[in-house]
């Protein structure tokens, strides 16, 4: 599938800025699940883009505006094949003791995402849910993909509800929460069971096309989980809509959580307060770059 993705930033601030610096994570990856065509990244007032690829391999832009302005907008226009996903995690029959036994001589390179983070901490509630929820006897594939049915079932997805300060406790208290949420509580159950897990920042096609059934998913953005296989590939599994990642999902980044994957991070100064507004589309393409 191809997507024409747009996605718009503006910052209205109550006094002229002096001067802002940002960081921008929204370009979409280059991978062997996604193909981006095209990519082009509109700033106004005008400033020089620099880019870097950060400790996880995403595409960071940064700009700065050294003078006075009273507004920033920042536009992000890509155009991205997505490709048929194979279902790696169905293959492995193995229980969660062996698949964790497996992981061992990998585990400096899979450190970050073993460990507690900062929107993924594993508290003792966690700890006896993952102990229920992932059984060390019980079947990977069976408990993974049961991990997320449980919590596509038990939460609510409710925007607005909690925020990216809401802590996971919070979460688990309401039993409501958005993408964002899900994916930290899945990613926090899975490494205290010793399961390898990452966070995907992303989109997703929420709008039901030709027929087929609508997801649900942020307007501004998607977030789901990869849990590394034994067999090592990462397989991207989205709790929020009880399915394995697919075409209609398209990364941008990934991390140990959202505090490393951001959209925008910034700093301004001179003005007190600042009024944000996000627009995303996501369309269906026969293949024409979006330009305008």
């Amino acid at each position: 599938m191809t997507f024409n993705i747009v996605h718009t930033t503006a910052y209205e601030y109550s006094a002229p800025a002096i001067e802002s610096f940002t960081e921008l994570r929204v370009r979409p990856r280059q991978s062997n699940r996604q193909t981006v065509h095209h990519h082009v990244t509109e700033v106004t007032p005008r400033a020089a883009l620099e880019e870097f690829a950060d400790y996880y391999d995403n595409v960071v832009e940064c700009l700065s505006v050294p003078y006075r302005h009273k507004c920033l907008t920042v536009t992000s226009r890509s155009t991205v094949e997505t490709l048929p996903h194979k279902d790696a995690l169905s293959g492995l029959d193995l229980t969660v003791s062996e698949a964790v036994r497996l992981y061992w001589p990998q585990r400096r390179e899979l450190f970050d995402f073993l460990m507690p983070s900062i929107h993924a901490p594993i508290t003792p509630e966690i700890e006896a849910m993952s102990k229920q929820q992932l059984p060390s006897s019980g079947s990977f594939c069976d408990m993974v993909k049961g991990l997320s049915s449980y919590i596509y079932e038990t939460f609510t997805y409710m925007p607005g509800v909690t925020d990216i300060r809401t802590p996971l406790s919070d979460v688990l208290r309401k039993r409501q929460g958005v993408c964002q949420d899900f994916a930290h509580l899945m990613i926090a159950l899975l490494r205290a069971a010793g399961l390898p897990a990452r966070y995907v920042s992303g989109y997703i096609e929420t709008d039901s096309v030709r027929g087929g059934s609508g997801l649900v998913g942020a307007t501004a953005s998607h977030a789901w989980v990869e849990v590394y296989m034994p067999s090592g590939v990462w397989v991207g599994i989205d709790p929020t809509n009880d399915m394995l990642e697919g075409e209609r999902h398209v990364q941008i980044g990934i991390g140990r959580d959202y505090h490393d994957v951001p959209p925008l991070r910034g700093v301004f100064k001179g003005a007190k307060r600042q009024q944000l507004s996000v627009m995303v589309t996501v369309s269906r393409t026969t293949g024409e770059m979006v330009t305008d």
